[in-house]
C-alpha cells in the first residue's frame, strides 16, 4: 500500500465524449423519421461533420471565455463626464461563438437551402448538436429566426410601400446571412414591468413622425431609412441586447398595440470615437440605452437588460392595433427553439453520462469492481431517463415538421410521416396547439431530466468543470432552468392552449386537428398494441374531449396543467408508437412499452431476469448493436 498524493494514487479516466450525431440513438431515430431519404443522402456528411466540429477544443475554450468574461456597461453607462453612453461589452468567446453560429447557417438552414418543408427539421436537428455548445448564443438566433419569419410573410404581400419594402428586404437578407459581417441577429421585446407575458397593458408608446426622420439612415452604406415611428418607453427584459434590429411592441396614438422594426444603430456623421475624434463607422445607438444588465441564475454569458427608449426610430409591421397577431408569429418560431434547446442540453448532458459509465468504476461488493454499464441500477436509470428524452425528441422534432408543412406545401415521403400528418385544412390549427403545449411541456420535463444527468456523475457532475469543459453538466443544468419561464411561462401556455381549444372561431377546428391527428396515427401498421398494453388513445382522447366540450374556458382554466399533460401524453405515445412501428426496433419497442405502463396502464408490468433488463436497458441507452457487445462481456457475470 502506497499513500496517495496531489499527484499520485488514483486518477480517474476522463470520459470520451463521441460525436452524437452517431451516439445519440434518439437523434438518429428523428433524422430518419422527419427527413426524406432524398435529403438524407445530400445533408448526412455535413451534419455528421458539424456534430464533430461543435465538440471542438476551440469551441469549448469560447464557452469558457464567454462564462469567465461576462458582457457589462462600460463605464455603468456613462463617460468620464457623466454624459449616458450605455456602451455594452461582450467577450471574444461570446463574439466568437455568435460567429460561428451564423457562419454555421443554423438560421439561414430554414430559409437558403432547397428542401421545402423538411428545411425546418433538418435546421432544428442541426440546431439540437449545437445548443449545448453555443452558451446561449442562440437565444438572439431563435428571435432573429422568428423575425425573418415575420419579414418573409410580410414581402409576400403587396401591401408594403416601395420604401418599406426596401427596409423590410435589406432586414431579411442580413437575418439570413451565413456571413457574419452582413448577418443580424433580433431582439424581441414585449416585456415590461406591468407584467411578464401579459402585454395588455404595454406603456411604450409609438408615434407617427415622419418629417423627423427625413435624412435619417440605418446605416451610412445602406442608405436604408430609419422610419417615421418615434418610439419612447421602457422594456424589462431584453435578451439579445447586442442584436443588430429588433421587433417591439408599443401604442400608437390611438392606444393601438402594434408591431414594430427598429435598427440598433442609426448613422450619426458626428459621431466620435473616445478620443473625440470622427467615428469611421459613424454610428451611434438608435435611442436606446441600457439601464442594467440583468443578474441572472443562469445564461450569465447573455447579455440580458433593462432598456430605455428614447426617439428609437423605426418602421410598423402590418397593420396598427394587430401588434399581438404579428408577434404570435415570432412566438411560435422562440417557442420551438425552446423545446430544441431543452432537448439539446438534455440530449448533451445524457451523452456525457453515457461516456462516464463506460469509464467509472465502481464497489461490486466484497472488493470487486464493476463499471457502471454493469449496474442493473445504474443501467435502469440511465434507461428511464433515456426513455423520456426519446419522446421529448420526437414532440419537439413533430413541431419542427408541422412548422416546415404550415411554410411549404409537400408529399409526406413515407407511410409513417404519412400517419402523423393532418390534411392541409388542419395543419396551421394543430400548430397552434403542439406548440405552446410542447413548449410547456418540454422544457419542464428538461430541468428534472438535466439534474438526473448531473447527479449521475456524483460530485463531479456538481462542479463547473472549466478546465474540462465538455464535462459541465452543471452550467447545462443552471441555463436550463430558464426554459420552462422564457417565452411563457408554464402557466401561460397552458392558459393559451385552453383559449385556443374554447376560442368561438377556430376553438372546434382546433379539437378537430387533434382529433384527426390521433385516429390517423394511431391506426398506423394496423399493430394491435391496444390489446396487448392496454392502450387506447382514442378512447382517453374521446374522453378528454368530451369534458372539454361540455365546460366554459373560465372553468378549465385552472385545470389547465392537466389537460396539457394529458394532451401531451396522448401525443409522444403516438408518436413512440409510430417510431417503434416504422423498423419494429427492439429499444424503441420498450420505451414505448415503458411509456404506456407509466401513463396509461394500472397495472404493474411484470420483469424479466435481472440480466434480460439489462440487455434491455442498454439497447434503450446505447442501441441495440453497442448494448449486445457490451451484453457479452456483463451477462456472464450476473
Amino acid at each position: 500500500m502506497q499513500p496517495s498524493g496531489a499527484n499520485k494514487g488514483f486518477f480517474q479516466p476522463p470520459p470520451i465524449l463521441p460525436n452524437q450525431f452517431y451516439d445519440d440513438v434518439s437523434f438518429r431515430r428523428c433524422f430518419n423519421l422527419f427527413l426524406p431519404f432524398s435529403v438524407i443522402t445530400e445533408v448526412e456528411a455535413e451534419v455528421a461533420a458539424l456534430g464533430r466540429d461543435v465538440l471542438s477544443d476551440e469551441v469549448f475554450g469560447w464557452i469558457t471565455d464567454a462564462e469567465r468574461n461576462k458582457p457589462y456597461i462600460k463605464g455603468s453607462g456613462r463617460d468620464a463626464f457623466g454624459r449616458l453612453q450605455g456602451e455594452l461589452v461582450t467577450g471574444e468567446g461570446w463574439r466568437e461563438l455568435q460567429k460561428f453560429g451564423l457562419s454555421r447557417g443554423f438560421v439561414a438552414t430554414g430559409y437558403d437551402t432547397p428542401y421545402g418543408a423538411f428545411s425546418r427539421p433538418l435546421q432544428y436537428l442541426r440546431l439540437h448538436l449545437w445548443e449545448a455548445s453555443s452558451a446561449n448564443v442562440t437565444c438572439p438566433s431563435a428571435m432573429q429566426d422568428g423575425a425573418a419569419a415575420l419579414l418573409r410573410r410580410h414581402l409576400a404581400s403587396r401591401r408594403l410601400s416601395e420604401t418599406e419594402r426596401i427596409v423590410f428586404d435589406d432586414a431579411y437578407r442580413r437575418l439570413i446571412s451565413r456571413d457574419p459581417s452582413v448577418a443580424w441577429t433580433s431582439g424581441q421585446w414585449m416585456t415590461e414591468r406591468t407584467g411578464g407575458s401579459d402585454v395588455s397593458q404595454t406603456e411604450t408608446i409609438a408615434l407617427y413622425q415622419p418629417e423627423d426622420a427625413e435624412g435619417a439612415l440605418a446605416s451610412r452604406e445602406g442608405k436604408i431609412p430609419l422610419g417615421p415611428w418615434s418610439v419612447h418607453g421602457f422594456k424589462w427584459f431584453s435578451s439579445a441586447t447586442d442584436s443588430n434590429m429588433t421587433i417591439l411592441l408599443a401604442r400608437t396614438s390611438k392606444d393601438r398595440l402594434s408591431t414594430f422594426l427598429a435598427p440598433m444603430r442609426r448613422h450619426d456623421p458626428k459621431a466620435k470615437t473616445m478620443t473625440g475624434h470622427p467615428k469611421s463607422d459613424g454610428t451611434r445607438l438608435n435611442g436606446v440605452w441600457i439601464q442594467r444588465l440583468k443578474n441572472k441564475l443562469g445564461t450569465q454569458s447573455l447579455p440580458t437588460a433593462e432598456l430605455v427608449l428614447e426617439d428609437m426610430r423605426g418602421w410598423m409591421i402590418g397593420e396598427e392595433g394587430r401588434g399581438i397577431n404579428e408577434i404570435s408569429t415570432i412566438l411560435t418560431i422562440t417557442r420551438i427553439h425552446n423545446a430544441v434547446t431543452a432537448c439539446g442540453y438534455v440530449g448533451r448532458g445524457l451523452g456525457i453520462a453515457r461516456a462516464y459509465a463506460r469509464r467509472r468504476e465502481v464497489g461490486a461488493g466484497r472488493g470487486a469492481r464493476m463499471k457502471l454499464t454493469e449496474s442493473t441500477l445504474h443501467m435502469r436509470t440511465l434507461a428511464n431517463l433515456t426513455a423520456e428524452y426519446h419522446g421529448l425528441m420526437l414532440m419537439s422534432n413533430y413541431c419542427g415538421y408541422m412548422l416546415g408543412l404550415s411554410e411549404h406545401e409537400a408529399t409526406p415521403p413515407t407511410s409513417a410521416l404519412a400517419a402523423l400528418t393532418p390534411p392541409a385544412q388542419y395543419i396551421d390549427p394543430l400548430l397552434r396547439i403542439i406548440v405552446p403545449l410542447a413548449k410547456a411541456y418540454v422544457c419542464k420535463a428538461a430541468v428534472p431530466l438535466l439534474y438526473s444527468c448531473m447527479e449521475s456523475l456524483g460530485g463531479v457532475g456538481y462542479l463547473v468543470n472549466e478546465e474540462q469543459e465538455y464535462l459541465n453538466v452543471a452550467r447545462l443544468y443552471r441555463d436550463c432552468c430558464v426554459l420552462p419561464i422564457w417565452e411563457g411561462t408554464t402557466d401561460v401556455l397552458c392558459t393559451d392552449m385552453i383559449r385556443a381549444l374554447k376560442h368561438p372561431k377556430t376553438g372546434k377546428q382546433s379539437l378537430n386537428a387533434l382529433e384527426t391527428f390521433i385516429k390517423s396515427s394511431s391506426s398506423f401498421n394496423d399493430e394491435d398494441v391496444v390489446k396487448r398494453y392496454g392502450w387506447d388513445p382514442v378512447g382517453k382522447w374521446t374522453a378528454l374531449r368530451t369534458y372539454i366540450d361540455e365546460r366554459d374556458q373560465a372553468a378549465l382554466v385552472g385545470e389547465g396543467r392537466e389537460i396539457l399533460w394529458d394532451v401531451a401524453e396522448i401525443i409522444i405515445s403516438l408518436l413512440l408508437f409510430v417510431d417503434a412501428a416504422t423498423d419494429q426496433n427492439d429499444a424503441v419497442k420498450e420505451i414505448f412499452r415503458r411509456f404506456i405502463d407509466d401513463k396509461f396502464s394500472k397495472e404493474k408490468r411484470m420483469r424479466d431476469t435481472p440480466a434480460e433488463e439489462l440487455q434491455k436497458d442498454l439497447a434503450i441507452v446505447y442501441g441495440v448493436e453497442e448494448a449486445e457487445a457490451v451484453a457479452r462481456e456483463i451477462v456472464p457475470k450476473l
